[in-house]
């Protein structure tokens, strides 16, 4: 008997809309002490991380869309942004960390580009 393919309305059933919580804006890993500060800033806010994915940078904004409902469905659904529309699980943050690295403080971020250097 052949297995049925699960559809995205099957994937994403039961989960709790985590691509529906925190931002993840791409950004250029910082090369001048300048941009190095100013992410350090950005940063040092408890609602802003920076992660790495395959050598991509990313200012991650924690946070929850205005459309979610209570049962962590979307009540835009058909007016979504064509980004929402794209989203293609299981490539996403249910079926696992969709980051290599993830950077909470500006002392994480020294470490992490010294350790780079080296």
């Amino acid at each position: 008997m052949k297995k049925k393919k699960k559809t995205t309305v099957d994937m994403c059933s039961d989960c709790p809309a985590i691509c529906c919580h925190d931002l993840a804006l791409m950004i250029t890993k910082p090369k001048s002490k300048e941009e190095i500060s100013e992410l350090k800033w950005e940063i040092m806010y408890d609602t802003v991380n920076v992660c790495i994915r395959n050598h991509k940078w990313y200012t991650l904004i924690k946070g929850r869309c205005i459309y979610l409902d209570k049962n962590n469905l979307c009540s835009n659904y058909n007016n979504r942004p064509g980004r929402c529309r794209r989203h293609n699980p299981p490539d996403c943050e249910r079926y696992g960390g969709w980051y290599d690295v993830m950077i909470s403080s500006p002392e994480e971020l020294d470490d992490y580009l010294k350790n780079r250097k080296k």
